[in-house]
């Protein structure tokens, strides 16, 4: 799997993501919290994230991993292994054993590794993961005395929208095709939620929702089924950036140094009980997307478009995916800081 190593300047972009959230990270002072899916994309971020964060303050912060491999995710990232803010406890999200302590914060992400989806894991495995494993999980939040729960779903939660919506509003009701054998993913993140909204009522913890969209950075993989991330390997390595489809469809991209922040705001200050579209609302079409990749990248590269039928790996295929997020910038001050060009070029080795 290409994956990019740690750049240079990535304390730069560390840095700006601890300017933007002082005060939250500075909630989390002495704090513990428990994550899982820490070690797939978003979790290197949040990891990366927190421990500059706890130098730079002096938080005393603690985080506990869970992991099905800690020696892969330390061979990878050894800096972070070695950090003193961060422990990693061996598991399986469906069934890991209990650790030992409080955690009042609990952040769960964990689910099939994209690397898994892109080999074709089976949907079944998928399905049982996410909620076997979220169930898991609030019965260790139960147990550890958790004051908020955030939980990492997704957009596939609506399903495939109608041409007349421009952007997808968190109270817009639909959702995957049950006969749909790709929709697992959508599926299950939607039954995650509803045990989530569950435990938290049962039992008295603060649990907020995540729904996330798409997303660009360091350390996002450039040869599994992201579209923007082979078109960025297309641009860095090939002789033409290539769109399978007809380029029609319409999508968005936040820069992962921003996603850091949103997913910390929604950790410590929003509203128990629901959901926020987390993502860019900057619409752009794949054919786009790809020529503005080139243009940033390789200028005058050639784009091809061959105009197959649409296909999404491990996922029902749509023609929008770009969320509303009226939400979270109103009640939680939130914006799209970090322009696509820009996280085009910091991902693509650029910036």
């Amino acid at each position: 799997m290409v994956e990019p190593s740690r750049p240079d300047p990535f304390a730069r972009e560390l840095e700006r993501i601890l300017a933007r959230s002082r005060p939250l990270w500075e909630a989390l002072r002495g704090q513990s919290v428990f994550l899982t899916g820490g070690t797939g994309l978003f979790g290197h971020w949040i990891l990366e994230s927190a421990a500059y964060a706890n130098r730079a303050l002096d938080l005393g912060l603690k985080v506990l991993v869970l992991t099905r491999n800690p020696e892969s995710f330390a061979a990878r990232a050894p800096h972070l292994a070695a950090d003193p803010a961060i422990r990693f406890h061996r598991g399986n999200v469906i069934d890991f054993d209990f650790p030992a302590g409080a955690y009042p914060y609990v952040i769960h992400g964990a689910t099939t590794s994209a690397a898994e989806t892109f080999r074709g894991e089976d949907p079944l495995a998928k399905f049982d993961t996410l909620v076997a494993g979220t169930r898991r999980t609030l019965e260790f939040a139960r147990r550890c005395e958790a004051r908020r729960f955030l939980f990492l779903s997704s957009g596939v939660v609506y399903g495939s929208p109608p041409p007349s919506l421009a952007a997808i509003p968190e109270d817009y009701l639909g959702a995957p095709d049950t006969c749909d054998v790709d929709s697992a993913l959508g599926q299950a993140k939607r039954a995650a939620e509803y045990l989530c909204a569950h435990y938290g009522r049962r039992h008295g913890w603060e649990g907020v929702v995540a729904r996330c969209f798409s997303f660009v950075g360091p350390f996002l993989p450039l040869d599994l089924h992201y579209a923007i991330g082979n078109f960025i390997d297309q641009a860095l390595r090939a002789d033409a950036i290539v769109v399978t489809g007809d380029g029609t469809p319409l999508r968005s991209y936040l820069y992962l140094g921003d996603l850091v922040s949103w997913l910390l705001a929604l950790l410590i200050r929003a509203a128990p009980g629901r959901a926020y579209n987390v993502g860019s609302d900057e619409t752009v079409t794949i054919g786009g997307l790809a020529r503005r990749v080139g243009e940033v990248l390789a200028p005058g590269k050639p784009v091809r478009i061959l105009g197959k039928p649409s296909y999404s790996v491990g996922n029902q295929a749509r023609n929008l995916y770009v969320p509303d997020i009226t939400r979270a910038r109103q009640e939680l001050g939130l914006a799209v800081w970090t322009p696509l060009e820009e996280a085009i070029r910091i991902t693509g080795g650029r910036g």
